[in-house]
């Protein structure tokens, strides 16, 4: 994969000059953003450099276990940290978000600070005025593959220890479903290659995201599947809703939902769908797109949810009710469809 060798100089410079650097992810975390600033943390860690990681909020516990996890900032939990970390740092890496807004609180921070920022992501649409150093592209599988490819440019490959690797490797598993989606690409299966090649426990990776659930977890799906699981069959499309109210009764936390949009998707003839979350605190609705197919979720949630995405996986946001979120969904994505 071909990378700006000025660029690369660029963030050669930047990094040897360096003395303190903190590492941003996205809020409402998920594998690719946690793994893709736990992944570079540990190499920076290991190079010598003074880094800290900072996240908007609450890390999902199924990501708990990888290397550095324990010495995260919640920026929720205590800002006077955060904001003394982020006022000390004179490099800042931007990863797996591209427009400011996606960092939550601690784009107020961070929008009053002029120091140098680098963005390391694969969403469509970057904000050009995020970072002035951007390594960004949609043909990778996740973040972590695109942070893959930017060590090997710069010629760091080798300071990729199985730590990091299993951080990179996690990240590009959760953002393609285990490799069924956004994983076309022949590169994608080299960076995983290599990163096994680093002796990484696949096993215990794999339990660790998806065989460690709590059991409030698991009554929550068997709940929604069972109850809020809609199938409107003349569009080949289902919806799952989950109201704060039945959050609260099976004791959530973040990170708990993840993956609950894929279900519909194991049903016979159900090509896309969709999973609708209310958060009463944030006063918004979260939005999650699945699709099979050439059907592209990103540009719908674009247009009806200001979201955005891949071609097959997409988020957004509503500001309104939950039933007003799936009554604008039942009523647009029918004339969607019908437009393609």
């Amino acid at each position: 994969m071909e990378i700006s060798k000025n660029q690369i100089n660029s963030f050669r410079k930047w990094l040897k000059n360096a003395t303190s650097i903190v590492l941003v992810p996205h809020k409402n975390s998920d594998g690719d953003a946690i793994g893709s600033v736990l992944g570079w943390w540990n190499i920076l860690i290991k190079e010598g450099f003074d880094a800290t990681v900072v996240v908007p909020d609450e890390v999902p516990s199924n990501l708990t276990w990888m290397s550095g996890a324990d010495k995260i900032v919640v920026y929720q939990n205590d800002k006077p940290k955060g904001d003394l970390k982020l006022k000390e740092a004179n490099l800042i890496l931007f990863l797996d978000f591209n427009t400011i807004s996606r960092c939550g609180d601690l784009s107020d921070v961070i929008k009053l600070l002029k120091t140098p920022k680098v963005m390391i992501d694969h969403h469509p649409f970057p904000d050009q005025e995020l970072a002035s150093l951007q390594f960004s592209n949609t043909s990778v599988s996740s973040t972590c593959e695109l942070s893959f490819h930017l060590i090997e440019a710069m010629g760091w490959k080798e300071k990729v220890d199985v730590s990091a690797a299993e951080c990179f490797y996690s990240g590009i598993i959760t953002d393609t479903g285990s490799l069924s989606y956004n994983s076309s690409h022949l590169h994608t299966y080299r960076v995983v290659g290599q990163l096994v090649e680093k002796g990484i426990d696949k096993e215990k990776i794999h339990k660790e995201l998806f065989q460690s659930n709590s059991l409030n977890r698991m009554k929550l799906l068997g709940h929604v599947l069972c109850h809020n699981l809609k199938v409107v069959a003349d569009f080949s499309l289902a919806y799952i809703t989950i109201s704060q109210e039945e959050l609260d009764k099976h004791c959530y936390r973040p990170g708990d939902t993840e993956g609950f949009v894929n279900y519909p998707l194991a049903i016979k003839g159900i090509d896309v769908s969709a999973l609708f979350t209310e958060k009463v605190k944030d006063k918004f609705v979260k939005i999650s797109f699945r699709s099979r197919y050439d059907i592209p979720v990103n540009q719908y949630s674009e247009q009806y949810f200001s979201g955005g995405g891949h071609l097959n996986a997409a988020g957004g946001e509503w500001h309104g009710t939950l039933e007003e979120a799936v009554e604008r969904f039942r009523k647009t994505f029918p004339e969607f469809l019908s437009q393609l």
